[in-house]
């Protein structure tokens, strides 16, 4: 477009003239050029704009697991108003929701996140399914509304066997774990640490892997699974040989284990050793208040429980009244025992009621039956899908039968009127043979030509007629030979059947005569005469006008165009003369 704005600031007034060019014409032309120019620089600019954002947000997302403040940085640097396209708004949304969720900033608001639910939840790979439907969950989670956030994680689960992001969906997993754990679903909590510990594995992310183990070593612990326990206790102790600095996190897991499930000795062991340390959390002085209690020394259990503050948690506060209660009955203190059973009774009531007053505690049981009644409906559609196929596939059965069925039978009709025809053409046969036979007897004196023309039609008629009853093509070999020099000489076979006739039935071809019919048209009728039909008979003489040959013919026998066949009206003609 330049070369061409150049070329017109070039050009001078004389060449205008000279070429007719006027100045408005001039005008226009530059101010196309102009718009155009600008239109082309504006586009470079766009597709440059559009590079530097997909690298920006490409590289947002390469430092989203190593560096993620940096990743927030680079996010925050971008104005997401300029943005064109519905594709762009919702990636920086996801990536600046996950970076937000990575630099532990809790946010309560959908601000952020919006664009990628409207776009990926509708258009969306399985991948970013999965990462809008958990960023949405941990939203939920944040404004304390887990109903919401357990049917965000649930539906994010249903991707686990289309997505290829293992390490979302381990996170989403140990999300929803959370849930599970406050709704004391401890066998659905053990199941997904687990699975999170595996795709934690599967992503090279150790550090979560072991915390995932430890967790649901604690619920495996709470549920009395001891075969479990024990097997996620040596995993656990494997992960800690390998890395040192997993021990402090392996630490009150192992205590809890070991006063659980240890032997008197073993529990004895572990007590003198920590009661030596000093700075104790209040769980472990919990456990040990436990573990004093299962070796028979209520006196230390109680005067431990006493330094132990109850927690601000429901789950904690059960586990203390549950512990107090114990040891209050081992030192004998009835009275407060049974006043700390029953706030144990309260607290779990009050518990269970804020439990069933949500749907949290069946939303899984029921996201099940969802699907099962969504896959039973699937189900029936495609048995209604396969009945109406075979219902077709019946029918073009059915109709396939009856189109063979119909066939045969019309096979079967055409050969018995083949058959019947046959009979007829013998019957003709006969009596043509002895009709000539006999005139040969009759009539000694006949002109030599007509003599050998009888004599050879009666040896191939004979011909025939073996051929027929005996079904031996052999003795129709003549026959054939006879047929192959007619097609060589039509006139002449024309001329000696005629002579034939002339001799077999006279008053046939005088009746013919009587009508003014030429040599010509008493040859064509006899074609018809021998069996011929009108199809045959119009191959044979390849005549093109062989149609207003038999309407000229009926008209001089007086026969009305519709009136009969005229093949079977010669044959009768010459039978009745």
């Amino acid at each position: 477009m330049c070369p061409w704005l150049f070329l017109a600031l070039l050009i001078k007034q004389d060449d205008r003239d000279y070429f007719g060019i006027t100045e408005k014409m001039y005008s226009f032309v530059i101010m196309k050029q102009i718009l155009l120019l600008c239109l082309f620089l504006l586009l470079i600019a766009g597709c440059k704009e559009r590079t530097e954002v997909f690298a920006t947000l490409d590289r947002a997302e390469a430092l989203m697991e190593s560096a993620p403040d940096s990743a927030l940085t680079l996010l925050q640097s971008l104005d997401a108003e300029t943005f064109h396209k519905r594709s762009t708004h919702a990636r920086h949304a996801l990536l600046k929701s996950m970076a937000l969720d990575k630099n532990v900033i809790d946010t309560t608001t959908f601000d952020v996140l919006q664009p990628a639910l409207d776009y990926y939840l509708e258009k969306g790979t399985p991948d970013e399914k999965l990462r809008t439907y958990y960023y949405q969950g941990r939203i939920y989670q944040n404004r304390k509304e887990t109903d919401a956030a357990m049917k965000a994680f649930i539906k994010g689960k249903d991707l686990q066997y289309e997505m290829t992001d293992t390490l979302t969906l381990a996170h989403l997993l140990v999300a929803q774990s959370t849930l599970h754990y406050t709704a004391y679903q401890l066998e659905n909590f053990i199941e997904n640490q687990l699975l999170a510990a595996d795709l934690y594995g599967l992503a090279d992310r150790p550090y979560y892997q072991f915390t995932s183990l430890l967790k649901a070593l604690d619920g495996s612990i709470l549920t009395q699974d001891q075969p479990l326990a024990d097997s996620l206790y040596t995993v656990c102790r494997i992960h800690v040989s390998q890395n040192a600095a997993y021990e402090s996190l392996f630490v009150p897991f192992a205590l809890t284990y070991t006063f659980v499930f240890g032997s008197p000795d073993e529990v004895r062991d572990i007590l003198e050793f920590y009661s030596t340390q000093g700075d104790l959390t209040n769980m472990a002085r919990l456990d040990m208040a436990y573990g004093y209690s299962r070796i028979g020394e209520p006196a230390k259990a109680l005067h431990l429980l006493n330094s132990v503050d109850a927690g601000s948690s429901t789950a904690g506060a059960l586990k203390y009244l549950s512990i107090k209660t114990e040891i209050l009955k081992a030192n004998r203190k009835y009275e407060e025992a049974l006043n700390c059973f029953q706030l144990y009774s309260e607290t779990l009531d009050s518990l269970h009621q804020a439990l069933f007053s949500q749907d949290l505690l069946f939303a899984e049981e029921k996201h099940d039956m969802e699907m099962k009644s969504w896959m039973e409906i699937q189900d029936k559609n495609r048995l209604i899908g396969y009945s109406i196929c075979g219902f077709f596939i019946l029918l073009l059965a059915i109709g396939w039968i009856y189109y063979c069925y119909r066939n045969s039978r019309l096979e079967y009709e055409r050969q018995k009127l083949e058959k019947e025809n046959l009979q007829i053409r013998l019957f003709q046969l006969e009596d043509e043979s002895e009709k000539l036979k006999s005139l040969l007897a009759e009539q000694e004196e006949l002109p030599a030509p007509i003599s050998e023309v009888i004599k050879e039609r009666i040896e191939l008629l004979n011909g025939l007629l073996a051929a027929q009853i005996a079904g031996n093509e052999a003795y129709a070999k003549p026959y054939k030979l006879w047929l192959d020099k007619i097609l060589m000489d039509r006139e002449k076979f024309m001329n000696s059947t005629r002579m034939a006739f002339m001799a077999s039935h006279p008053r046939f071809m005088e009746y013919l005569e009587e009508y003014g019919l030429t040599e010509y048209e008493i040859n064509y009728l006899c074609l018809y005469a021998i069996g011929l039909r009108g199809k045959d008979v119009g191959e044979y003489i390849q005549l093109k006008r062989h149609y207003h040959l038999s309407s000229d013919i009926r008209k001089k026998l007086g026969i009305d165009e519709h009136e009969t066949n005229i093949g079977i009206y010669v044959r009768k003609l010459m039978n009745s003369l």
